[in-house]
């Protein structure tokens, strides 16, 4: 079947900070440095101009937990909803140096995807090319450094990952390298029971991004620098492509499974798909550079990340139009909604600060620095790029 998907295309700078990671071994010296002060000097983002940002550490919200991926420490937080209080900040993905008869380990990992099911979190670990699982009962605040993992094999620069809706397989945008032929883009498909990639899907395009899945699960939508990938979870095949959707990066679909909304990075819109034909039925103009979106569990409303915008665009799915808009500083990516629906979190990529918004009014209610103590200015270059939400109070 020929679904008209282009081989190549241009590669595009932006976010490059966040589009792929590079391993780094680092000394042991070093990590047992970062791994008892987290105090390092970081490189600034790419592209960006770093800005420290004071934060209290409060909200006030509904009780579970957040894990917010942060692959600039190669690290994840574990943060009380309730009252926006860190839990703990664990290490993820990072081997023990090998060959030194020491427990020093060696901080190679980039978790830039994260995704939670059966109280399990899966991290796609771009810089060391592997799905880090990590069991939720088994996080200790004593063992920070090695939490309980299980690292499986996945292929180059795996970037997102999301866990079907029965939570029985978990689906890794490997986003290969971001020059060069061939392409290496692909699907990694891995059994949640199992731990094992059970089908690798090599794609027509490069570099694969966001996955969502359809509420049956029968459908996965996969985003790439050329368009939106339809792909059957069954077969493992790709079905259709909807191309002309600028350089698209976060994907979501409706609780009803009718409609998927992409972020068009390159005109700043929304594009609105009809998940029956493949075929976009309207664009919705946001801020500068949408990047993750999520939508609310009535389907009423989606909420987009304008990073350059420094703001959060509100939309109405009833009018397919901008509502509101939230000012958020610090180069806001990633958003997600608690289980009740109740307050928007959202990830500030420069500011490594979480700004926690009520949906009823769209007012904050909290903030805080991600990293480690949740000090003033302790997330600077830590990238919360990816959040979970959940109900369950982390250990």
């Amino acid at each position: 079947m020929n679904l008209g998907i282009p081989g190549r295309r241009p590669v595009t700078p932006a976010r490059a900070a966040i589009a792929g990671g590079t391993a780094v071994a680092v000394t042991a010296a070093v990590a047992v440095s970062l791994a008892l002060g987290h105090g390092a000097p970081r490189p600034a983002t790419a592209g960006k101009q770093q800005t420290a940002r004071l934060s209290a550490s409060s909200c006030t919200g509904p009780a579970g937990a957040a894990y917010i991926a942060l692959p600039g420490y190669q690290a994840f937080d574990a943060v009380n909803t309730a009252n926006c209080d860190l839990v703990q900040q664990y290490n993820v993905g990072d081997p023990a140096v090998p060959n030194t008869g020491t427990s020093d380990t060696s901080y190679e990992s980039t978790d830039e995807g994260v995704a939670l099911a059966n109280d399990t979190l899966y991290f796609a670990d771009t810089g060391d090319n592997k799905l880090a699982v990590v069991p939720v009962a088994d996080l200790t605040v004593k063992n920070y450094a090695n939490p309980t993992e299980t690292l499986v094999p996945v292929g180059q620069d795996p970037e997102a990952v999301a866990v079907t809706p029965d939570g029985s397989q978990a689906w890794v945008a490997d986003t290969g390298p971001q020059t060069g032929a061939p392409t290496l883009g692909a699907i990694s498909v891995v059994s949640t029971a199992t731990d094992t990639v059970t089908s690798t899907l090599s794609l027509p395009v490069t570099d694969p991004r966001a996955i969502a899945f359809s509420p049956s699960g029968s459908v996965a939508y996969v985003t790439s620098g050329a368009g939106l990938l339809v792909i059957n979870v069954a077969t493992v095949k790709v079905t259709g492509f909807v191309p002309g959707l600028g350089d698209p990066e976060g994907v979501a679909v409706s609780p009803a499974g009718k409609t998927v909304y992409v972020t068009n990075t390159a005109q700043n819109l929304v594009d609105v798909i009809s998940a029956a034909s493949n075929r976009v039925t309207a664009t919705i103009p946001v801020g500068q550079m949408p990047w993750q979106l999520a939508v609310s569990s009535d389907g009423g409303t989606v909420y987009v990340a304008d990073g350059d915008s420094n703001a959060v665009s509100v939309i109405s799915t009833a009018t397919d139009k901008v509502t509101g808009t939230i000012s958020d500083a610090g180069d806001p990516v990633s958003v997600a909604l608690t289980p009740d629906g109740s307050e928007l979190w959202v990830g500030g990529l420069t500011s490594g600060i979480v700004s926690v918004f009520d949906t009823s009014n769209d007012t904050l209610v909290g903030t805080f620095n991600v990293g480690y103590g949740g000090e003033a200015n302790a997330g600077d270059g830590e990238e919360p790029t990816g959040i979970v939400l959940t109900t369950t109070p982390a250990p």
